[in-house]
């Protein structure tokens, strides 16, 4: 086998921006293809719509040729449309959103309603990078750079991407090694004070060995929120991330892949205010810093052999997290936290695939994981009754604070897993035009929790709540499941595959990140079931549809609540606890449209339609009653979604031509809590850029969010964080 290879009002929808987007689109925009991972074919006929390639099952496969609903966006893509967040992937995917959440840690991709409610708990979508999986407990996604292709898969992944893949999965390949000698800088300068620099050097050593080194560097020094009170801009940043690799073939059989990242991210935490203040204007008595380093490091291996594919993957990650936070959001001394994270990653996977054109085709493979993961989480807290420590003298029973009712926690948790994987997929060619698909995954998931929680000197506390709030746990629940999976396709034309899947999904339990009592702490495992029938289409050579509805049923889904709301005799407010539901029942259906109407110009659609309820959610109440949350929508879950984006490039001369990119996004009708009584906002988007360039550079100018939309991004009672405003600026590349 030869492995080489050269603010809208709540809910409210308007139309009248995408259309504008569209014709400004149609009218100036830029091409290279968005179906979106577009490898470029040379071909007489510009006006034919680039063959679009994607390796989600770890095959090499046209994306209509995929019984699977998939948005891929390759490389052309992402550096037109300078998609370099995981915001501006999500964004342009249906039914698929994306927090970044507030400790940097617990990023949260939301697909077809499945997320992640709490800082502790695994990612409810399957998350690799490279071949290696980089969710679970810290979770951080940095900014994207020098990348291949990044694909969304939507839908519970229960083969190849079975650990936590209840939504689906997001699988981002970074640029490899090539064979020749090449280098680009990129300078992009905007407002808010704001630079960034990308670099990328590859260098051929021989015609067998190669090596590539990427950077980037970002320094903001102001931005959209301020704390007025310590004159400390809450958006400036400064971040260097780094990317070396070593590619070595020394036969058309054999490739190892070497790979050594790392990451040193400073800044502020994301501003959290109440409703109607002023961003600008806010007063934290506490400073909000936070620091993130990553280092990793991994191998890949693919022999060919027997007429199939080895491939052996070993990965070691590690993150530091440090993070302080003013919880009370005023000028008082009331609230503060501060974290202290520390992760040690080990993955491995071995894999082996079969020729991909025989009629029996499968891939068999085991994977293992084993993290340590300890968060140090210290709590000042403020009960609410101010001058309380004044009847516990001498020394106020411990409490401090401004108004001498706030406690001291120290939370410790350490947490050990062991998660083994094994997994296979069969396809069957049951006829010329009708193939079945089935996959099956085994997980064990064996963990070692020991947690801490004391309240030092506080005698005031078991007055306050009437027991002791300091204890220890220990625990080593272990999770299993079984994952199948079934697809039958069909090739109803050579232009029309129309397909039939039923998929499972697991979450392994776990332990919350802190509660007052011990009982709190644990949640177990979600399973899932969905549905899904999909039609994918190529509209003679121009255009490519793909059509997916689907139903998905999931049991013991993980539910964030105040745990007030489960224990009232502990202040509102404090803390947030994962429990699990009862049953979520989903609906969906998403349509996606790529078309090259002319040429030079590439035109991509996606459209999600997604009720996601919960079938049953019952709250038991300590003293009796209960709170049922039945029928209600799921929260951070939107009904619909739209996007469009379109590039164009047309020459202007021999030398030099006009290109243009144009995006716009939204969604509407969702809630921000389990009882539907906040709404979300529209997280309406609009981005442009135009630019010309040459052979080796290109010069453009861009505005982001170009209508200023500052929306809710989350919010907690009357606390809430804003979307970043419009953002215009300039960016310069060299290609050498």
């Amino acid at each position: 086998m030869n492995l080489r290879g050269s603010r809208k009002s709540v809910g409210a929808v308007s139309w009248k921006p995408a259309l504008f987007a569209g014709v400004a689109m149609a009218m100036c925009l830029p091409g290279g293809a968005n179906a979106q991972a577009q490898v470029v074919e040379e071909t007489a006929d510009e006006a034919v719509l680039d063959v679009v390639t994607i390796t989600a099952r770890r095959r090499v496969e046209d994306i209509t040729d995929t019984p699977l609903a998939v948005t891929a966006f390759g490389k052309d893509l992402i550096e037109t449309g300078a998609l370099d967040t995981v915001t501006d992937i999500v964004a342009l995917s249906p039914n698929v959103s994306f927090e970044p959440g507030g400790d940097f840690v617990s990023s949260n991709i939301a697909v077809r309603g499945v997320s992640r409610e709490r800082s502790t708990e695994e990612p409810g979508v399957g998350i690799y990078r490279d071949g290696v999986y980089v969710g679970g407990p810290v979770t951080s996604l940095s900014d994207l750079y020098d990348l291949e292709q990044v694909e969304v898969l939507r839908g519970p992944q229960a083969g190849l991407y079975g650990r936590n893949a209840v939504g689906g999965a997001v699988n981002i390949r970074t640029a490899k090694p090539v064979f020749e000698n090449t280098a680009k800088v990129e300078l992009q300068v905007s407002d808010k004070e704001r630079q960034e620099l990308i670099g990328m050097g590859n260098y051929a050593f021989s015609d067998t060995l190669a090596a590539r080194l990427s950077f980037k560097a970002i320094n903001q020094d102001s931005g959209f929120s301020r704390n007025a009170f310590l004159d400390q801009e809450l958006d400036e940043k400064e971040n260097l991330s780094a990317r070396a690799r070593v590619l070595w073939q020394p036969s058309d059989n054999l490739e190892v892949l070497l790979t050594g990242q790392y990451r040193d991210d400073n800044g502020q935490t994301p501003a959290v205010f109440r409703v109607g203040q002023d961003p600008r204007n806010l007063s934290y008595d506490t400073e909000t810093p936070y620091n993130v380093k990553e280092q990793q490091f991994s191998s890949e291996v693919n022999w060919g052999i027997g007429g199939g594919t080895l491939t052996n993957i070993l990965s070691y990650r590690s993150i530091d997290v440090y993070q302080q936070d003013d919880t009370d959001f005023s000028s008082a001394y009331l609230q503060t936290s501060t974290r202290d994270i520390t992760l040690d990653n080990f993955f491995g996977e071995l894999r082996y695939a079969s020729a991909d054109d025989a009629p029996f085709r499968y891939l068999v493979g085991a994977t293992v994981l084993k993290e340590d993961a300890y968060f140090d989480t210290d709590f000042l807290i403020s009960v609410g009754a101010p001058g309380l420590g004044d009847f516990f003298p001498p020394d106020n029973g411990g409490l401090t604070g401004d108004n001498l009712d706030s406690v001291l926690f120290e939370l410790d948790n350490d947490q050990e897993l062991f998660s083994f994987a094994a997994f296979a997929e069969m396809s069957f060619d049951l006829t010329d035009r009708l193939t079945l698909d089935t996959s099956v995954r085994y997980t064990r998931d064996e963990r070692d929790v020991a947690f801490d929680q004391a309240t030092p000197g506080c005698t005031a506390c078991i007055f306050i709540v009437g027991r002791s709030l300091e204890y220890s746990v220990a625990s080593d629940p272990v999770f299993e499941n079984w994952s199948p999976a079934g697809t039958l396709s069909y090739d109803a034309s050579e232009s029309v595959l129309v397909y039939a899947t039923v998929s499972t999904g697991f979450k392994a339990g776990g332990i919350n990140e802190g509660a007052s009592q011990p009982q709190y702490l644990p949640f177990d495992s979600e399973t899932s079931v969905s549905l899904e029938a999909g039609v994918k289409a190529k509209l003679g050579e121009r255009a490519q549809l793909a059509l997916a509805a689907f139903s998905q049923t999931r049991k013991d889904a993980l539910i964030s609540v105040d745990e007030s709301v489960i224990d009232p005799t502990f202040p509102a407010g404090v803390n947030g606890l994962g429990i699990n539901a009862g049953k979520i029942e989903s609906t969906g259906l998403e349509a996606e449209l790529s078309a090259r109407p002319m040429d030079g110009l590439d035109v991509n659609l996606a459209y999600g339609y997604l009720d996601a309820n919960y079938e049953t959610f019952i709250v038991p109440l300590p003293g009796g009653g209960e709170i049922d949350y039945s029928s209600n929508q799921v929260p951070r879950s939107f009904k619909q979604s739209f996007s469009i984006n379109s590039i164009y490039r047309r020459p202007l001369n021999d030398a030099l031509s006009l290109f243009a990119y144009g995006s716009y996004s939204n969604s509407w009708d969702g809630y921000q809590d389990n009882a539907n009584q906040i709404e979300s906002e529209s997280p309406e988007i609009m981005n442009l850029r135009l630019g010309v360039e040459g052979d080796s550079w290109s010069l453009s100018a861009f505005v982001n969010n170009l209508q200023d939309t500052r929306y809710i991004t989350y919010q907690v009672g009357p606390y809430i964080q804003l979307a970043p405003g419009r953002v215009w600026g300039v960016r310069a590349e060299k290609s050498f």
